[in-house]
């Protein structure tokens, strides 16, 4: 961190330089291939980790904040035509988000904890003496501290008693997760379709064991977000709504169940559906296949995993038949079977169980 001889200018001075190195990290790295969920913890755990240091000791102004996230997007959705908004990707897993650090909200929470220990002299001797003589002029609004630094305070005066009181070590963590509680709403998907459990579909997503790139189409599925002759139409990105392939309307549900070679695939996968499953009825398995939503609590993970691998192949695969479909299959299990190596998985139990 540089010192200079004023604050103003040391908040400038600092956040320009850790700005560009952020923006720098995110754009060296941007030729990967990343899936969607490989990218989000990838900026997560490396890119963003430059950021948290400075952000304990000097508030993040709104200018850099803006460009920080504005390169953040453009790293997680490059490729993608269609997207989602920040506000869903920073949700937790359990309510439709990919728990994509927030970066000025998270700022804030690492600031004002600084803050509030200072208040208490729990902090560095230097830090408590500063901060104890910037409580009245805060209080009073006449602080010499910079406006960024006095909006502080007002986000502090919004905190419940119990969270200004809460252990330091977790501190941290509540301030966020209130902060984040306040100003992030549901997904978009959600309110379209209430009637859906998806408390179950999102905890379905992100089960443990199952391949990345499966879960990032089925996420981007769910979502709406693969782009589809229909849905250009009507952003006026083509001159027609029907399928390539085969000339009918192009949805996503006749990308996966009646395309085409695709048909066929959707047939056999209700075939293996039944192997696992022989009392399922057929609603039972549409609502497996196509929500990645199991009604029956027996086998999830086989039922989620062969679910989830289903669409990914139908919405990646230019021509399908079964052999690759069960070719693909037996590959990630096997990777699977060498994860576990000697260890005794119910779940990869299950998965031997199933004649690809």
């Amino acid at each position: 961190m540089t010192v200079c001889g004023s604050f103003d200018e040391m908040i400038e001075v600092n956040w320009t330089k850790t700005t560009a190195l952020t923006r720098a990290a995110l754009f060296q790295q941007i030729h990967r291939n990343l899936n969607l969920f490989e990218t989000v913890w990838h900026v997560n755990v490396f890119c963003l980790s430059k950021l948290w240091y400075l952000a304990q000791i000097l508030p993040l102004p709104d200018k850099y904040a803006t460009v920080l996230e504005r390169a953040v997007s453009f790293y997680i959705w490059k490729g993608y035509l269609y997207k989602l908004k920040k506000t869903q990707l920073c949700l937790p897993k359990g309510k439709g988000g990919l728990q994509l650090i927030a970066v000025k909200e998270k700022c804030q929470a690492l600031i004002t904890r600084n803050i509030l220990r200072g208040q208490r002299g729990e902090s560095d001797p230097m830090d408590n003496d500063f901060w104890e003589r910037q409580i009245l002029p805060f209080r009073s609004r006449k602080s010499p501290l910079p406006k960024s630094i006095q909006s502080l305070w007002q986000l502090i005066e919004s905190y419940p008693p119990e969270l200004i009181t809460s252990d330091t070590k977790q501190q941290t963590k509540l301030i966020y997760k209130h902060i984040m509680e306040n100003n992030f709403q549901s997904p978009r998907i959600t309110e379209q379709f209430p009637n859906q459990r998806w408390h179950k579909i999102w905890h379905n997503i992100h089960l443990a064991n199952i391949p990345t790139a499966w879960q990032t189409t089925v996420y981007c599925y769910i979502n709406h977000i693969i782009p589809t002759e229909e849905r250009k139409h009507q952003h006026h990105l083509t001159d027609s709504s029907a399928c390539k392939t085969c000339g009918y309307l192009d949805t996503l549900k006749h990308r996966i169940t009646n395309c085409g070679t695709a048909k066929t695939t959707w047939d056999g996968a209700k075939h293996l559906l039944q192997q696992i499953w022989p009392t399922s009825q057929l609603n039972d398995k549409h609502q497996t296949l196509l929500l990645v939503d199991p009604p029956s609590e027996n086998a999830v993970f086989v039922k989620v995993w062969l679910a989830a691998g289903f669409l990914h192949y139908q919405l990646t695969a230019s021509v399908h038949t079964m052999e690759e479909l069960l070719k693909m299959f037996a590959t990630e299990r096997h990777k699977f079977e060498q994860k576990c190596n000697a260890m005794n998985n119910q779940n990869l139990q299950q998965l031997k169980s199933l004649h690809l």
